[in-house]
């Protein structure tokens, strides 16, 4: 199952093509495509046939003792690792991350694609397999790394000004401050209190503050019609264009 927004457009079509894409050219379990942001957290998350809490889990507890987190690669020029290049098999087995975090997954191999402003890392899609599927080859690593340069430029020139643009218009028309759009945002890609709260380093009181806050501005009583509203207001300008 993919687990994506409620709308077609708003905010991670990109994200969810760009899944699709690699995951009809590789076999895959399952993958994922997420942004990040300057303190290295993930931003717009979307998972194709992963729990939408393996998100959290992986946040709050794995990040760290992942051998592919993006912090270890900010300051290098990779643009797709696999993790049989990073460890040896007898390494990663005996991990605590394979332990505790890959293997109740049915995971064992994982390759990553890495997308850059500058040096920074700025998105990551994430490749992953059970160990029935086998490891990524040098040719399907060699195709990734081929395919990378293109997925980085649609990025880059298309899909993040859109979504900076889309931002810009809902902060504009509501008076909505930069949290209020982070939280408004996940509200519209089906995010509970609770992983608002987890993604953006809140607490659950702080996340309902704010949402009280969109909701006034925005003149609405409920996270449905919220949605309704702000992707009407995208729809609009879409058409006025």
């Amino acid at each position: 199952m993919l687990h994506h927004s409620i709308s077609e457009n708003f905010p991670n079509h990109f994200q969810r093509e760009s899944l699709d894409l690699v995951g009809n050219l590789l076999p895959l379990s399952s993958s994922g495509f997420y942004l990040v942001g300057p303190d290295m957290r993930h931003r717009g998350v979307v998972l194709r046939n992963l729990p939408a809490q393996v998100e959290q889990e992986y946040t709050r507890h794995y990040r760290e003792l992942d051998p592919l987190r993006p912090a270890l690669f900010e300051r290098t020029d990779t643009r797709v690792v696999c993790m049989d290049e990073r460890l040896t098999e007898a390494e990663l087995l005996a991990s605590e991350y394979y332990q505790q975090f890959m293997l109740p997954l049915n995971h064992r191999h994982v390759a990553d694609m890495f997308f850059r402003s500058d040096d920074d890392i700025i998105a990551v899609l994430t490749m992953l397999r059970a160990a029935s599927l086998g490891p990524f080859t040098p040719a399907e690593l060699a195709l990734l790394r081929t395919l990378q340069p293109f997925l980085d430029f649609t990025l880059s020139s298309v899909y993040l000004p859109r979504r900076r643009r889309e931002r810009a218009t809902l902060g504009q028309r509501h008076d909505l401050t930069d949290r209020e759009l982070d939280v408004a945002e996940l509200i519209l890609a089906g995010a509970s209190n609770k992983a608002i709260a987890l993604e953006l380093g809140l607490s659950v009181a702080t996340v309902k503050t704010h949402l009280q806050h969109v909701f006034r501005k925005v003149g609405v009583a409920s996270r449905t019609a919220l949605s309704a509203r702000l992707l009407g207001d995208l729809g609009s300008r879409n058409t006025e264009r």
